[in-house]
Formats: C-alpha cells, sequence, structure tokens
C-alpha cells in the first residue's frame, strides 16, 4: 500500500472528527505528500526510519510544526500497521524536537484601547463583537469564527463556547466583563452576525491600523486576558474555567505575565 493511497484512507477513516481536528490532518498530510512526490508513491513497508526523519525535517523546519506532522505521520503508520502494510511502526523511533517558548508580553492598556477603537469605526464597526470577545474575553480565534448571537447571553453575563466550537471538544462558559457587555450590546444593535463575512482580512487591517502591521504575535489577546484577569481578579481556578484548561500548570507557566501591569490598569481593562 502506497503512503498516497493509505493516507486517503486513514483521512476517511476519520470523517467522525470535529472540523479543526480533520483540517489539520488533511493539512500535514497534503504538505509532505506534496513535499515529497517519491515517497508519497512509497510503499509504507518501503520507508526506512532515515526516509521518515528526513521527510519530516525537510518540510517542516520548525520544532512545533515538526512535532504536530511527526503525531500525524506516527498516527498514520499505526494505521498501516493494523492493517499490515507495514511490520511496524518507524515514527515512534523518531524524537520530538524541542520546543522553546518564547516569552509572550501582554498588550498595554493603551494598545487593546487602540485595538477597541479601530473596531469602533464606521469602517469597521461590523467586527466589534469578535474583536471584543479576542481580547476581553480571551476567547479563542477558532471559536469566535463560530460564535452566534445565541451562544452569548447578555442577561446572564456569560458566553457558551459550545463543543463543535472548542478547540478542546468540550463545552464551557465564559463571563462577560462590563466593558465587554457594552461593546457586545452595541454590535447587537447593528443587527449583525457574531463574525462578519471576510473576518479574517478585516481583522489583519485593524491590527495593521492599530500600529501592529508585521509585528503581531500569534495568542497575544489570549495571554493579555489572562495577565489583566490575574491582577484584576487574582483567582487562577475562575480564570481557568473561563479559558477552558484542564489544569492551572500552563496558566502558571505559560499565560500569566502581570509585569508592568497596575491594578488601576486591570480595573479599567475590564471596565469595573
Amino acid at each position: 500500500m502506497s503512503l498516497e493511497k493509505g493516507f486517503a484512507l486513514y483521512l476517511s477513516s476519520k470523517s467522525h472528527l470535529r472540523p479543526d481536528s480533520l483540517r489539520d490532518i488533511k493539512y500535514l498530510g497534503a504538505r509532505l505528500l506534496k513535499a515529497s512526490p517519491k515517497f508519497a508513491k512509497s510503499n509504507f513497508s518501503d520507508l526506512s526510519l532515515e526516509d521518515c526523519e528526513k521527510w519530516l525535517s525537510s518540510t517542516f523546519d520548525t520544532p512545533s510544526q515538526f512535532n504536530k506532522a511527526r503525531a500525524m505521520l506516527h498516527a498514520l503508520f499505526n494505521f498501516a500497521f493494523r492493517h499490515e502494510w507495514c511490520e511496524k511502526n518507524l515514527v515512534s523511533l523518531i524524537e520530538r524536537k524541542k520546543v522553546i517558548e518564547r516569552e509572550i508580553k501582554p498588550l498595554t492598556l493603551a494598545q487593546t484601547k487602540r485595538l477597541l477603537q479601530i473596531a469602533q469605526t464606521e469602517k469597521y464597526k461590523s467586527c466589534l463583537a469578535p474583536v471584543g470577545l479576542l481580547t476581553l474575553a480571551g476567547i479563542r480565534p477558532r471559536e469566535v469564527r463560530k460564535l452566534k448571537w445565541n451562544d452569548i447571553d447578555l442577561d446572564d453575563n456569560s458566553i457558551t463556547v459550545r463543543s463543535i466550537c472548542s478547540k478542546t471538544g468540550g463545552v464551557r462558559h465564559v463571563e462577560i466583563c462590563p466593558k465587554l457587555r457594552g461593546l457586545l450590546q452595541k454590535s447587537q444593535a447593528e443587527k449583525v452576525e457574531v463574525c462578519p463575512t471576510n473576518w479574517r482580512g478585516r481583522w489583519r487591517k485593524i491590527r495593521d491600523n492599530s500600529g501592529f502591521k508585521g509585528h503581531w504575535v500569534q495568542d497575544v489577546l489570549r495571554h493579555t486576558y489572562a495577565s489583566y484577569f490575574t491582577k484584576r481578579y487574582s483567582d487562577l481556578p475562575r480564570l481557568q474555567l473561563n479559558m477552558g484548561h484542564r489544569d492551572l500548570s500552563l496558566l502558571r507557566s505559560r499565560y500569566v505575565n502581570m509585569q508592568n501591569i497596575s491594578k488601576t490598569d486591570a480595573k479599567e481593562f475590564f471596565g469595573g
């Protein structure tokens, strides 16, 4: 069985997965197959450990990408082993690369204000709700794109991130702070979807116009929310529930950075 045909069968066996997970498998597999047509047409049983490692390294140049692709290829070879297309899973012998996490500094209060100000201009007011949710509720970008207005309860001051929206697959409820409540009320009055059409392009332009062109850091708003929340409320278990983490370890080691955030700034960030 060739890698190319085997991957197609493997992919079809994963049709029950959540759309985000399925999209990741498709993306990683497509990149590997396109990067080396020779390996793609080879049989599972013909590839050596050296071939697999070289294939991964030449296709994915960052440690985090390499590790994600390795995990996918490992699952694919497990699938092949169960179908007796190879005698063992060679990918299990490939070591994961060490990922050195760089420090992500939260945005300043002035920077968050600028983002929200741009989102309230006539040109971008249809984007106010998602910008507010990213900034003031720490909701992940993929989750924000799937939210509907019936997921947002302004009477209860809570947002329901349904399992189909959630990265982890579980349902969680995120509290709505006073400032976010005001922004969401404005957006509802405009009678627009939570995320407008061409949201990604508009969101990029909002960031560019806010002074972040060329140096926007992925996940910085989630880190910003966590840091300001901790400074304001000093309640990590409450933050854990809002962010949807399984435990507190990642919050302590990765997300919370309160350096240069004053209590006054944290109070103003949330609007009370």
